[in-house]
């Protein structure tokens, strides 16, 4: 069994039509697919608003998902205005997909539900359980990317999950979409399951060592995603005794990485902090379980550099690889300015060809871990580069 990866992209962002001809002019449609296909797709919001979107998706064969991002990159070209397709194509793997109805509650309970259906509704297409989810997830602020993953982990069965959140241009993310065969959705999530032999590898790298200070602290009060105190101490006191204060900086709170170790001898995940409540607390990106370790990070151009470099030579010291589908967060384009452009343009020396690939920049990325048992665990990261390879 094996899955193959084929990619095209179209800079074409203020004509439809033509962004249409330059997709499907770059894809052979009768020789470069197998029976069965999939496809995921990143592109610029403009491109859903002219509609290039829809009618790209409704002369393809197969069934897209995809959303909006900040910035993409594939076949050697990169920036803000790309749309990029990759086609995901195998004559024994074996895809299904879905799209949930909006998760807009903040009950958990309503979002598993609505998960449960469409994961249930999808599994039924198959002739057995999946070896991969690719899941792309709105951003909401009701429910955060970690709840929605922690709920579809539970109802898929610990399932390996791979993908994102959607992102856009904007301060606000209010304009991300997710898409689901052509339509665009600001609240629902779009999922594809395959069965078979996918072996994917996963490799995740957030921050160097060097940008990691060694003082490590342990979670003593938490509610989900809240933090609240760290070492027995409220979590402003604690930061201060690091010279993290509202007067040091501490407002701009997402360029503070809380590396969390969750235990089972996984890799310590990187989570971000959204904001600081009233009450002092801090709302993070991920999970934050009391008895687990963390420690302080620092990100910075270097360091998202060299950990771009390291995630993707790392991707590609396989024997055999079809292809390589890469999620970095989008708080590292951020951090580069003014050179936003410099990952895109290192991943792409770096690959350089060599396999079929596309980046897409994610508003929470989505990928599991490898425990000290071999299993694999399904995480959310904040400020990390992610990949899957095939």
């Amino acid at each position: 069994m094996m899955l193959k990866m084929r990619n095209a992209y179209t800079s074409e962002i203020d004509d439809a039509d033509a962004a249409v001809a330059d997709i499907l002019g770059q894809i052979d449609l009768k020789e470069g697919v197998l029976k069965n296909s999939v496809g995921i797709l990143a592109c610029n919001g403009e491109y859903v608003e002219v509609g290039a979107v829809e009618e790209i998706c409704k002369r393809l064969p197969f069934e897209v998902i995809g959303c909006t991002t900040l910035g993409s990159a594939a076949c050697g070209a990169y920036g803000p205005e790309l749309l990029c397709l990759t086609i995901l194509t195998s004559d024994d793997v074996t895809f299904s997909t879905v799209c949930t109805a909006p998760l807009v509650s903040g009950d958990a309970a309503e979002v598993r539900n609505s998960l449960k259906e469409a994961y249930d509704e999808a599994r039924a297409k198959l002739s057995g359980d999946p070896s991969l989810i690719f899941a792309i997830l709105p951003i909401l602020t009701e429910v955060g990317g970690s709840t929605v993953l922690k709920e579809l982990d539970g109802v898929s069965g610990g399932i390996p999950i791979f993908g994102t959140l959607s992102s856009d241009q904007s301060v606000s993310y209010q304009e991300s979409r997710t898409i689901y065969n052509g339509a665009s959705h600001q609240y629902s999530a779009a999922m594809i399951l395959a069965r078979g032999d996918v072996n994917p590898k996963f490799h995740i790298t957030a921050l160097p060592e060097k940008n990691i200070q060694k003082q490590k602290a342990i979670i003593t009060e938490s509610e989900g995603c809240l933090l609240k105190r760290i070492n027995d101490m409220p979590l402003l006191d604690y930061l201060a005794t690091l010279g993290l204060t509202k007067e040091s900086g501490l407002e701009a709170t997402n360029t503070v990485p809380f590396l969390v170790d969750y235990g089972l001898g996984t890799s310590p995940v990187a989570l971000g902090m959204y904001k600081i409540t009233d009450e002092g607390y801090a709302v993070c990106g991920g999970e934050m379980p009391v008895g687990a370790t963390l420690s302080i990070g620092m990100i910075d151009y270097e360091g998202i550099m060299e950990t771009a470099a390291l995630t993707v030579e790392n991707a590609l010291n396989r024997d055999e690889i079809n292809g390589l589908l890469m999620f970095p967060c989008l708080t590292r384009n951020h951090m580069l300015s003014p050179n936003s452009m410099d990952e895109m343009k290192k991943v792409n020396a770096l690959i350089s060809q060599k396999v079929p690939y596309m980046l897409c920049y994610s508003g929470g990325e989505i990928c599991p871990v490898y425990g000290e048992d071999g299993k694999l665990y399904n995480r959310f990261h904040n400020y990390t580069f992610t990949a899957c390879v095939f």
